[in-house]
C-alpha cells in the first residue's frame, strides 16, 4: 500500500477507483490512518490496529471505517457519504484515528458496530462481499478455462445459496443477522457465538456445514486484498468426520418390510424400490427422462460439467424394467418418477415419514434409523454378495476410478455392469421370497442300466466309472 501525505487539495482531487476495485493509501503523518476511494468516488477513512476482543486479547490487524470525508467547504462538489457513517474533515479524522487509538491502548475496542446505528453498506460488507463471490467464484461469471471454453458453475450453488440465506444473512424465522456487518468486524467469538446458535437449533452437521461455507467466502476475500485476514481457525468445527461416516445398511428382515410398505407408497416406493435395486445416486434417479431410456433398458445418465463420477450407461434388470413400466409417462409428465406437478419426484421428508410408519406398522416394532443413501450402500453390499466384483460394483455406482486405472482403462464395462445389477435383483428376489428358493433334497429312484436289467450283477462287486 502506497504512502501519502494527505492534503485537502489532494484528496479533493482523487478520482474514482476502477469498477470493482478500491484504491488506499496510507498517511504519512497520522500512523494507521488509510484513505480509500470506490468507485462511485466516495472516499472514506479507515484505522488499521490490533483491535482487542471481548475477552481482552488482541486480534489480528484489521480496519475499520472511521467516517467519509467531506470537507468543511465542498465548493459545490456533491461528496458521496453512506448513511449513518460520520462526516469527517481530514484534521477530525485524524484526531479521531489519534482517539481510537488512545482507547486501543487501554483495553477497549471503539470500532464495534453501533447496533442502533443504520448499518454503512458498501463493498465489504458481508452481503456485498458474498455477492461478489457468488458471482466470480460460484457461478464463474465470464470466466474461461485454458482452451476459451467457459466455466461452469459450481453444482452446489443452490446449497451455498441457501446456507447463507438461512443462516448467515438472516435465520430461518428472517431475524437479520450479518447481512450488514462489515466483514472486517466479525471476530473469532461471533462466528464462535454463530455456530453455537446454528448448533442449538439445527445440529452440529448443519453448524460445520455453515462454517465451511464462511470458511470458503473469508479465504478468497482475504486472496483479493492485502489486510483482512480470516477469523476462522483450526479447531471450530462440532464433528470429525470419522463420526459422520454412515455404515448402515438394511438387514435382509428389513429389505422385505422395506420392499412391502414401498408397495403402499405410490411413485415414491417405486422411486425407493428403484434405489435398491440401480444403486445410483438419488438425485440421477429422481431425473431419470424417457429419452435417456430405451425400451430394452438401456438407461443414458447424462453427466453434468464439475461432476466427479457418473455409470453413464446401464441396462436395467429386468425386476426394475417391470418397475418402470408401470410409472405413467408422456410429453407432458416425460420423467419416469413424476411429481405431483411437470417436473420430477420432489420433497421426500414427508414421503419418507410416511414410510417409515409403514415400515414399523408391518414390521410391529420400531425400526432403527435410516435415509435413502443407505439404500445405495445396501445395493453395494448386496452386490459384492452376490459375487459381483468390487471393481465392477463401483463403474456401476459411478465412483471414480482412482490412480493409473482410471486414467487408462477406459473400457465401457456395459456388459459386466448388466450383469452385476441382474445379480443384484436375483438376490433381492431371493431375499423377498425366500420360500421360492428352497430346493426339494428328496432321493429320487435310480433307473437301473442295460448290464443291470440284462444279468444279475454281485451286489458286493464294484463298479468302475
Amino acid at each position: 500500500m502506497a504512502t501519502k501525505k494527505f492534503s485537502d487539495p489532494w484528496l479533493r482531487g482523487l478520482k474514482a477507483a476502477e469498477p470493482g476495485t478500491r484504491d488506499e493509501w496510507m498517511d504519512e503523518i497520522e500512523a494507521g490512518l488509510i484513505v480509500r476511494i470506490n468507485p462511485k468516488r466516495r472516499v472514506s477513512f479507515l484505522l488499521m490496529a490490533r483491535f482487542p476482543g471481548g475477552d481482552g486479547t488482541t486480534g489480528h490487524a484489521s480496519r475499520r471505517v472511521l467516517g467519509d470525508y467531506c470537507p468543511a467547504d465542498a465548493k459545490d462538489r456533491v461528496y458521496v457519504v453512506a448513511k449513518g457513517v460520520s462526516r469527517l474533515t481530514l484534521d477530525a479524522a485524524r484526531q479521531k484515528a489519534r482517539e481510537w487509538k488512545a482507547m486501543i491502548a487501554e483495553g477497549t475496542d471503539p470500532g464495534k458496530p453501533d447496533p442502533g446505528a443504520e448499518p454503512e453498506v458498501e463493498s465489504d460488507t458481508i452481503a456485498s462481499v458474498f455477492a461478489e463471490y457468488f458471482k466470480r467464484h460460484v457461478m464463474k461469471e465470464g470466466q474461461k478455462d485454458g482452451r476459451g471454453k467457459p466455466l461452469a458453475p459450481l453444482r452446489s450453488a443452490s446449497e451455498i445459496q441457501r446456507i447463507f440465506d438461512h443462516y448467515i444473512f438472516a435465520d430461518l424465522d428472517g431475524n437479520e443477522r450479518w447481512r450488514d456487518r462489515l466483514i472486517t468486524s466479525i471476530s473469532r467469538r461471533d462466528v464462535t457465538e454463530l455456530l453455537d446458535t446454528i448448533q442449538d437449533a439445527s445440529g452440529a452437521t448443519q453448524s460445520d456445514a455453515v462454517l465451511a461455507q464462511l470458511s470458503a467466502m473469508f479465504n478468497w476475500h482475504a486472496a483479493r486484498g492485502d489486510d483482512f485476514v480470516s477469523p476462522i481457525v483450526r479447531g471450530m468445527k462440532r464433528t470429525k468426520s470419522s463420526e459422520r461416516k454412515r455404515k448402515r445398511i438394511l438387514s435382509d428382515e428389513e429389505i422385505q418390510i422395506f420392499w412391502r410398505a414401498c408397495e403402499t407408497q405410490g411413485t415414491f416406493g417405486a422411486f425407493c424400490q428403484s434405489l435398491l435395486l440401480t444403486v445410483q445416486r438419488r438425485e440421477k434417479l429422481r431425473l431419470m427422462h424417457r429419452d435417456f431410456l430405451t425400451s430394452d433398458g438401456l438407461w443414458t445418465i447424462p453427466t453434468e460439467d464439475r461432476e466427479k463420477g457418473n455409470a453413464e450407461y446401464i441396462r436395467l434388470s429386468p425386476m426394475v424394467m417391470q418397475i418402470v413400466r408401470k410409472q405413467p409417462t408422456s410429453e407432458s409428465a416425460p420423467y419416469i418418477f413424476q411429481g405431483r406437478l411437470k417436473g420430477p419426484i420432489n420433497g421426500f421428508t414427508k414421503d419418507k415419514a410416511a414410510l417409515d410408519a409403514k415400515m414399523e406398522e408391518i414390521a410391529g416394532h420400531p425400526i432403527p434409523h435410516w435415509v435413502l443413501h443407505d439404500l445405495r450402500r445396501t445395493g453395494k453390499t448386496l452386490m459384492i454378495r452376490a459375487g459381483v466384483s468390487p471393481h465392477v460394483s463401483e463403474r456401476v455406482m459411478g465412483h471414480v476410478i482412482p490412480g493409473v486405472e482410471g486414467v487408462y482403462d477406459q473400457y465401457d464395462y456395459l456388459a459386466e455392469k448388466t450383469a452385476a445389477l441382474r445379480k443384484l435383483a436375483t438376490l433381492v428376489a431371493r431375499i423377498l421370497d425366500p420360500k421360492g428358493n428352497v430346493i426339494s433334497m428328496k432321493p429320487q429312484r435310480r433307473s437301473r442300466s442295460r448290464t443291470e436289467k440284462g444279468s444279475k450283477a454281485d451286489p458286493k462287486k464294484a463298479v468302475a466309472i
